[in-house]
C-alpha cells in the first residue's frame, strides 16, 4: 500500500513538472494598457503568469535601462510614452524562488489615429451644423493617422495598412493598404455599432488604433416661416404660437436626420391638407382666432417619422382657410 501511494505521488509529480514545460507555453506575459499608446500617454504594464508564483518571485522593471520598479507580485508599473515614433524599451525580468530568470520586452512607439464620422442624413440646404446619424442611414468614417518614423518624418497615409472591424469581426472587403475610409450602414435606433480601425506601418513597427460607437438618433421635424420675398427663415424655428401679421402666410417643413428625403403630410385643426414641403394658409372673414397647424414627416422605407405643430393666431377673420401655392 505504501509503495503504491509513493508510486502515485511520483507519477503525479512528474506529470506536473511536464505540464509546466509544455512546448509553446509562455511562462511570462505582459498586460499592456493601452496596447497602442498615443504620444506622451501613460501606459500601464503588469506581469502575468499562470505557471509562475509571481508573489514569491522578484520582479524587476526597467525603462530604457533605468530601474523603475523592483519587488514582487503582479503590481502594474506606469510608463509615459515618448513623442511620435520615439522608441521606449521596457524590460520585465522575473526571478522565481529557485533562481530561474524569465524576461519579457515591450517596445512602445507612439502613433496617433483619429476617426472622423460623416453621417449622410437630411437637413436644409443652408444648415451650418453637422448631420447626425439616421436609423439605417449611410455613414462614412475616415481614419486620420499620424505615423512618424522619426522627428519630422511622417509616413504617407496611403502607405499604411488599415484593418476595419465591426465589433470583433474584421471587414476584409474594406481593409487593406491605403483603405483609410469606410462606408457603412448605421444600426437601427436604440442599437449601437462598435467600429474600430487598426493602422499599421508597412514594416509593422508602428501600430495605432481608434474606435467609435455609432448610434442613430430620432429624426426631428421643424416648421419655418417662408417669406415670399426673403425665402425661408431658417434662423428661427416656429414653436408654441405664431401670430400671422397679414391675412396670409406660407410655412415650410424640414425633416432633419432622415436616411433619405422624407414625405410631408400637413394638417390644419387635425384635418389633412397638403403633401408639399410648403403650405400657405389664409385667414378669411372678420374676427380673431387660432388654428393648429401640424406636419408629419415620414420616411416611407423604414416608417421612421417625426411630428411638429404650431398654433397660428390670426387677427381679423372668422375662419381659417388654406391654399397650396
Amino acid at each position: 500500500m505504501i509503495r503504491a501511494v509513493l508510486l502515485f505521488l511520483l507519477i503525479s509529480s512528474a506529470a506536473s513538472a511536464s505540464a509546466q514545460t509544455l512546448p509553446g507555453t509562455d511562462p511570462l506575459t505582459l498586460s499592456v494598457s493601452p496596447l497602442y499608446p498615443r504620444p506622451y500617454q501613460t501606459v500601464s504594464i503588469a506581469p502575468r503568469s499562470t505557471l509562475l508564483d509571481l508573489s514569491a518571485s522578484t520582479v524587476r522593471v526597467t525603462v530604457d535601462g533605468d530601474v523603475v520598479y523592483e519587488g514582487s507580485g503582479t503590481q502594474a508599473t506606469t510608463v509615459r510614452s515618448g513623442a511620435f515614433g520615439e522608441r521606449t524599451t521596457i524590460v520585465v525580468t522575473v526571478t522565481d524562488p529557485f533562481g530561474k530568470t524569465y524576461t519579457r520586452t515591450q517596445i512602445l512607439r507612439p502613433a496617433e489615429v483619429s476617426l472622423v464620422l460623416e453621417p449622410v442624413s437630411t437637413t436644409h440646404p443652408f444648415y451650418q451644423g453637422g448631420s447626425l446619424v439616421s436609423s439605417e442611414g449611410k455613414v462614412r468614417l475616415v481614419a486620420l493617422a499620424d505615423f512618424r518614423s522619426g522627428p519630422g518624418t511622417r509616413l504617407p497615409p496611403s502607405s499604411l495598412v488599415y484593418t476595419w472591424r465591426l465589433g470583433n469581426r474584421i471587414l476584409a472587403d474594406s481593409s487593406g493598404i491605403g483603405r483609410s475610409t469606410l462606408t457603412a450602414t448605421a444600426p437601427v435606433r436604440h442599437r449601437n455599432a462598435d467600429v474600430s480601425v487598426t493602422v499599421t506601418s508597412p514594416d509593422s513597427s508602428l501600430v495605432g488604433e481608434a474606435r467609435t460607437l455609432i448610434s442613430a438618433i430620432d429624426p426631428v421635424a421643424r416648421i419655418y416661416r417662408n417669406d415670399p420675398l426673403l425665402g425661408p427663415n431658417f434662423d428661427v424655428a416656429l414653436s408654441g404660437n405664431f401670430s400671422m401679421p397679414d391675412t396670409e402666410a406660407t410655412f415650410r417643413a424640414v425633416g432633419y436626420f432622415f436616411a433619405v428625403p422624407p414625405t410631408f403630410a400637413w394638417t390644419v385643426n387635425k384635418a389633412t391638407n397638403g403633401t408639399d414641403k410648403d403650405i400657405t394658409v389664409r385667414a378669411t372673414g372678420n374676427g380673431q382666432g387660432t388654428a393648429r397647424l401640424g406636419v408629419t414627416v415620414l420616411e416611407s422605407g423604414t416608417r421612421t417619422s417625426a411630428e411638429n405643430n404650431v398654433a397660428v393666431t390670426f387677427g381679423s377673420s372668422t375662419g381659417f382657410g388654406f391654399f397650396g401655392l
